[in-house]
């Protein structure tokens, strides 16, 4: 086992700080930390105590409670967006639906409706 091997398992098997580590073994501390993300990453492990308990991530993340005018308030934007994107929908069918019928008229009846690029008015 090499030297950072070594590091990483004494941090994660007996819990102790980085600075502790840093001044044990004559290593930066954000050196250390960052071999440990790294193995933990590599490893699928999960953050341990001390990690949850000093990560800025966590701090960051907690959900606040909404109270209830800020509930509302989104549930009507939900509503909003949900009606909307039913609507471009729909829209998005009229569209193909008229652009099917204007091709159809060209074809049947030799005649060129949509106009054509650079044309003069």
């Amino acid at each position: 086992m090499d030297l950072k091997e070594q590091i990483i398992q004494e941090y994660l098997t007996q819990g102790g700080g980085f600075r502790k580590l840093a001044e044990k073994y004559g290593i930066s501390r954000t050196t250390i930390c960052k071999w440990v993300m790294i193995y933990q990453g590599i490893h699928n492990l999960p953050p341990t105590e001390k990690q949850q308990k000093h990560s800025v991530y966590s701090m960051t993340n907690k959900r606040r409670k909404l109270n209830t005018e800020e509930q509302q308030s989104a549930e009507v934007l939900q509503q909003k967006i949900a009606a909307l994107e039913k609507q471009l929908e729909w829209e998005k069918l009229r569209v193909e639906a008229l652009d099917t019928m204007i091709t159809i008229a060209e074809k049947d009846l030799n005649i060129s409706i949509r106009k054509k690029p650079g044309a003069q008015q």
